[in-house]
């Protein structure tokens, strides 16, 4: 059986399909499992031992272009198509795969793609459990949602010549913080980050570690301008590999809602997450205590207005409440 699993755009979005395709695996562990996604999201599946080929979508230019690319995708007759994505341009993929079985969120406008269209819960609820609902037609039940993303020897070689090039030693406490996003309803002001990471090495003697990549050097040199003490020294963009090999290796990450913390989720390191527009619950593991949240809901989230707001979601969080919080954590994991 040939299975072709969709999900585009973002590394969380991806990363949120890992325990799906380890239970389909684990279901049917004679099927292969194809999974399309975009660049450079294909790196968190790149040493997923449970798929046997990553496709990588590219936006076609033109027409022709467009035509061959349904061709060669029929041409390669699945068996099932899974779309976890659910936009218009992946249902018009898993309809025009030809598979007999296409399985989808039944949005409106969209379930004429699939022969079972899913019903998508209106529970808050984590997104790799809201994504897992698509197994079900399989007759498939999903409990455990821990992602899977996978450190090669050669990324862990990286980390670790990484942290004696900046003086890192076992006993160091280290904490990661990435105050960075591309969505400003997901960007806690950068000097309340400097405050707390500034008390971070004055009460624990930490090592603030930033985590940043490509156009995200502005927001750490945002916090790095506000702060009293000193960080470690910046470093060339790693790979997300790489990032997470560096994240297993630190005890503690915080951050704003974004792909490292994630990668720290997947990697088993204790994270502390400031959230503003989504609800923390779509991006949490639940009945976890190794991953804290805090959020503010000014009355408005299951409303959200934004861009006319002002942001009192994100600035409702408070640096007293991240410090209170990073004090259990530490005295918790440490």
């Amino acid at each position: 059986m040939k299975f072709l699993l969709i999900q585009l755009r973002r590394i969380g979005d991806v990363l949120m399909t890992t325990p799906s395709v380890r239970l389909l695996h684990e279901s049917f562990p004679e099927a292969k499992l194809t999974f399309m996604t975009e660049a450079p999201a294909d790196q968190v599946l790149r040493n997923n031992p449970y798929l046997d080929e990553i496709l990588l979508y590219q936006k076609s230019e033109s027409f022709s272009d467009t035509i061959s690319f349904f061709r060669n995708l029929r041409v390669q007759q699945f068996d099932c198509v899974i779309d976890f994505f659910g936009n218009p341009r992946s249902a018009l993929m898993s309809r025009f795969s030809g598979a007999p079985i296409r399985i989808g969120f039944g949005f409106r406008g969209r379930s004429w793609a699939y022969t079972h269209p899913v019903n998508i819960s209106t529970e808050v609820t984590y997104a790799a459990q809201d994504k897992a609902q698509l197994l079900s037609p399989l007759g498939i039940s999903a409990t455990d949602f821990g992602l899977d993303f996978f450190a090669d020897e050669k990324d862990k070689n990286y980390a670790a010549r990484l942290f004696d090039q900046l003086g890192i030693t076992d006993s160091d406490f280290v904490v990661s913080l990435s105050p960075v996003s591309r969505r400003p309803y997901k960007v806690w002001p950068a000097e309340r980050f400097a405050w707390i990471a500034d008390w971070l090495v004055q009460k624990y003697n930490a090592k603030i570690l930033f985590l940043f990549g490509p156009g995200e050097v502005y927001f750490i040199d945002a916090v790095r301008k506000a702060m009293k003490n000193q960080a470690l020294p910046d470093y060339d963009f790693p790979t997300l590999t790489e990032t997470l090999a560096i994240l297993n290796r630190v005890n503690l990450h915080l951050g704003n809602d974004n792909g490292p913390r994630h990668f720290a989720v997947a990697g088993g390191t204790p994270t502390l997450t400031i959230f503003g527009r989504p609800w923390a619950a779509n991006w949490t593991p639940p009945q976890t205590t190794k991953h804290r949240t805090l959020e503010f809901d000014p009355g408005c989230k299951n409303k959200c207005t934004y861009p006319k707001c002002k942001l009192e979601c994100l600035l409702g969080v408070t640096v007293e409440a991240v410090q209170t919080e990073l004090e259990k954590m530490i005295n918790t994991f440490s």
